[in-house]
């Protein structure tokens, strides 16, 4: 059976059962600032849970794209990937209301796998909670399983992996909140035990490889309170998940899923680009595994948004990328070889999901040019750890944290470490690398983690926002209140980052980039200063933080909730300034640029955008200009809420981070045909975007846009910041101080500036070059006096060759560069082949410098020769056979030293 059958029969038989199909949404979790990466289904249906009324259907069914990366270390394996597609099927609820709870979960789970997937019965086990001291075994689902049809030979109670952690029983993710047992599918991949157990002693958790779990059926059914009780939850609800690749590979009798028709396009691309065969060796066979998860994984992170960085879900898709570039040079691959391996995702994946045909020119661009840059990093890594090793004393080990350094940044395995240092006779203290990655994991694994709002110990209540159009609100509910990290009934005067939710409010909370509103809180006996509000959830309740002021307010209090009017204004002009700087982009670079982040602050904008190279001076002044040209016209700016899908065809931008539901609201600037050049025929508006922030009611009320910089914040990620309106007057009114100021120092006029400023820099560069000239002819004087040490004889071989070793004053060498640039003029002036060993003493520390001819450095390289020297001297250096440098140690012992490096050198050319 292939993949797309068991997606097809997936969703149908759930469809058939009631269940709303609901399609994947973005890798990019929105709205959840504390998840990297979407790694569940159930992560777009996390309010339903909280209050099953919201959803449109109490019942839904979903193919989900996933990652994860905790794991990635096993990545090349048979059972683990980083991008997963997820099969899931969800409940909000009871079944008297359209929902349903475990009876109903197993029945589906076990007729889906052993009548539509057709898995031989015999073949499938599954688990439950087993209990332990203060929550009781599942008992329940044992006999569900069993009125199901399973028998119970093949039901195993499981509470604890090895390593200590829960097994068949999930959350909560804090110190309480929901949670409940789980009940997990196995298959027998095998059909005994490899180390020869009995079927009594070997089943699902045995850990011996023959059991392959493909589905998690999720039961919330507790809540855990923070001293272990359990109760039970007002609203149960059922979360599963069935990995596709792990199903395939079962139903194709693949050994892997690198088998299956998921990957077999993807890996044969490998094959032709890498020049290898996919079953020849399993080292072969692990690269090429790696290398097309990889590049899988970060051909769908592009395709939402997320693009190679040093920071967050970019950092993840950089180092998927390096990883797959590291393991395609261990078979051997020298050229860029990413691409091809992108278009054979595109094209095995892009009927499924069409972002990835869309955006096809923007993956590629991205990949590629991150692939260009980690070449010049491996060099980087490959220099570092020549530098580490060049340090190291005889039977010294490499420190785990410069492995694991070399690992997590330059993308090294640690088996290339190993070979590298053990070539040289140097081992690796894995004990402290495997420190180093531990703690990295769990720095993963605790990245993805999410809050909810249960864990936050606030109402599950829906705050109704009205402050489109008004900024106060008379006889707001304060519905619940939180200070000092607990819910709490009064709030006193001083009391700060004091939690406020309301039952409506004008106040807008921080979403989609736009920072959240400030302003007063004034109740019958206090007043509260908000400086934030957040909604944690990105829906549900609205949280207003802020500090007690004056009096005290109370839960039940009715207040009057003001927003900070000139703020809020100020948003607002920034907010459709930002989408005027979107539309000129497009018009200005063209329609491949979107945007993949933003902010939006009373008195600025940032806005992140892909586009492959930065901008020039004449495309940043026409983007600015085309903004002030909209202001300048002064056109309406409409907002409209309509069917998302209506939207979208009739050509509204929506955002790669953004999560829409049924309805959304357009914002639409109309387009003064004359101002822009367009047709006459042709009305389509300068913009229109989805978007529920505030904004200007005309482009007018933006006042004046200032771009302030543009530059790069990842690969192919551009960002400009930029001002409008008030701060964009202000910033125009210091500019032109300065300018008046630099004029009157310079003894000219404004307009007359930027040609004084020119001839006071040639004057500068003249004066430079004199003094540098002058530098030199007394650098080479002293330089002079070393030549007469030089020591020429002829070597095992008969050709002249020459030694020279030598101190230098400070004042001709105070850096390691000036040793380098004074080594090299003595080998041009000495003329022969010659190895040189230069010192200066700055600030009571030696600084070292030794290198090698080319015709020399097979004979004797310059990093033994410096390591005499150092070592003589009680100091530290390293380098390559050609050049290598070092330093500290005593002084006094400098002539020795120098002595020592120079009798190496002859004892070795003389043979």
């Amino acid at each position: 059976m292939d993949s797309s059958t068991v997606r097809e029969r997936f969703v149908r038989f759930f469809e058939s059962r009631a269940h709303l199909s609901a399609s994947s949404s973005s890798l990019v979790v929105q709205g959840d600032p504390s998840v990297l990466l979407t790694s569940a289904g159930m992560q777009q249906f996390k309010p339903f849970y909280l209050d099953p009324s919201r959803a449109p259907s109490r019942r839904a069914v979903t193919i989900q794209k996933c990652m994860r990366t905790s794991d990635i270390e096993e990545v090349g394996d048979d059972t683990h990937h980083t991008f997963f597609e997820m099969l899931g099927n969800f409940a909000f609820g009871a079944a008297d209301h359209g929902g349903y709870f475990k009876q109903e979960a197993i029945a589906f789970a076990y007729d889906f796998v052993t009548q539509e997937l057709g898995l031989p019965v015999e073949k499938v086990w599954a688990t439950t909670w087993s209990g332990e001291p203060g929550i009781p075994a599942d008992e329940e689902a044992v006999g569900l399983w069993i009125a199901a049809g399973m028998p119970m030979s093949r039901i195993r109670g499981l509470n604890r992996k090895p390593d200590g952690s829960r097994e068949n029983f999930w959350g909560p993710t804090g110190d309480s909140g929901p949670c409940g047992p789980c009940s997990e599918l196995h298959v027998d991949v095998l059909g005994s035990c490899p180390r020869g157990a009995s079927d009594a002693d070997c089943g699902p958790g045995h850990e011996c490889g023959r059991f392959v779990e493909i589905w998690n059926l999720v039961f919330n059914q507790f809540y855990q309170e923070t001293d272990k009780s359990l109760r039970p939850l007002e609203h149960t609800g059922i979360d599963t998940g069935a990995g596709l690749e792990r199903i395939v590979a079962i139903l194709q009798g693949a050994q892997s899923a690198y088998e299956t028709d998921l990957f077999r396009p993807i890996v044969a691309a490998a094959e032709e680009r890498l020049g290898v065969t996919y079953g020849t060796s399993r080292e072969i066979d692990r690269s090429l595994r790696i290398v097309a998860d990889h590049v899988r994984s970060v051909t769908f992170m592009v395709s939402d948004g997320v693009f190679p960085s040093n920071e967050a879900r970019g950092y993840v898709a950089r180092r998927l990328l390096r990883r797959a570039v590291r393991y395609g040079r261990l078979l051997g691959q020298t050229g860029p070889f990413l691409g091809a391996l992108v278009d054979a995702t595109i094209a095995r994946f892009g009927t499924l999901y069409p972002n990835l045909a869309e955006r096809a020119s923007t993956i590629q661009r991205v990949v590629n040019q991150e692939e260009a840059r980690f070449s010049e990093t491996l060099a980087a890594g490959t220099e570092l750890l020549d530098d580490a090793l060049g340090r190291l004393t005889q039977g010294e080990a490499l420190a785990g944290l410069t492995a694991f350094r070399l690992y997590d940044t330059y993308g090294f395995p640690l088996e290339l470490t190993r070979e590298v240092a053990g070539s040289r006779g140097v081992a690796i203290d894995e004990a402290a690398f495997h420190v180093e990655l531990e703690a990295s994991r769990v720095r993963s694994r605790a990245s993805q983690r999410f809050t909810k709002l249960a864990e936050l110990d606030l109402p599950a209540v829906t705050t109704e926002f009205v402050g489109y159009d008004r900024l106060t609100v008379e006889g707001a509910v304060v519905v619940a209140l939180r200070a000092g990290g607990e819910r709490v009934i009064t709030v006193e005067a001083h009391t700060d980052d004091v939690w406020v939710v309301l039952d409506r409010t004008p106040f807008y909370a921080e979403r989609g980039g736009q920072a959240g509103d400030t302003g007063i809180l004034t109740g019958p006996h206090g007043r509260i200063a908000i400086v934030t509000t957040q909604s944690p959830q990105g829906e549900g309740a609205i949280v207003h933080v802020g500090r007690v002021i004056e009096g005290a307010i109370a839960e039940g209090d009715l207040v009057f909730a003001q927003v900070d009017e000139d703020a809020r204004r100020g948003t607002m002009a920034h907010h459709t300034a930002t989408h005027l700087l979107h539309a000129a982009l497009r018009a200005e670079l063209g329609e491949h640029v979107h945007q993949s982040g933003s902010l939006v602050t009373p008195d600025r904008l940032r806005f992140d955008f892909a586009h492959g190279q930065s901008l020039t001076p004449d495309e940043r002044r026409a983007v600015q200009e085309w903004v002030n040209r909209a202001i300048r016209a002064n056109l309406p700016v409409s907002v409209v809420e309509m069917p998302t899908s209506e939207a979208v065809k009739i050509g509204a931008l929506a955002l790669f981070d953004e999560k829409y539901g049924d309805l959304a609201r357009v914002v639409t600037v109309p387009s003064p045909t004359p101002l822009f050049g367009q047709d006459a025929g042709n009305d389509a508006p300068l913009s229109r975007e989805l978007c529920g922030g505030t904004h200007a009611f005309q482009t007018g009320d933006v006042g004046p846009f200032v771009i302030l910089s543009e530059g790069s914040t990842g690969s192919g990620i551009r960002r400009i910041e930029a001002l409008a309106g008030a701060p964009a007057m202000a910033h125009l009114d210091h500019q032109s101080i300065l300018l008046d100021g630099l004029a009157s120092r310079l003894g000219t006029t404004r307009e007359d500036v930027g040609s004084r400023f020119d001839t006071v820099l040639a004057e500068l560069a003249d004066v430079r070059r004199r003094l540098e000239a002058s530098e030199r002819r007394e650098a080479q004087d002293a330089l002079s006096d070393a030549l007469a040490q030089v020591q020429t004889f002829a070597d095992a071989g008969g050709r002249t060759v020459a030694v020279l070793g030598a101190e230098v004053s400070a004042s001709v060498a105070p850096t390691l560069d000036r040793l380098r640039e004074a080594s090299d003029w003595l080998r041009d002036k000495i003329g022969v082949p010659a190895v040189i060993i230069l010192a200066s003493v700055v600030d009571g520390r030696v600084l070292v410098i030794a290198t090698a001819h080319r015709d020399l450095s097979g004979t004797v390289g310059a990093n033994r020769v410096l390591s005499e020297v150092t070592a003589e001297l009680g100091g530290r250096g390293g380098g390559r056979p050609e050049m290598a440098q070092g330093g500290g140690g005593d002084p006094a012992r400098l002539d020795g030293a120098l002595a020592r490096g120079i009798a190496t050198a002859r004892t070795t050319l003389a043979g």
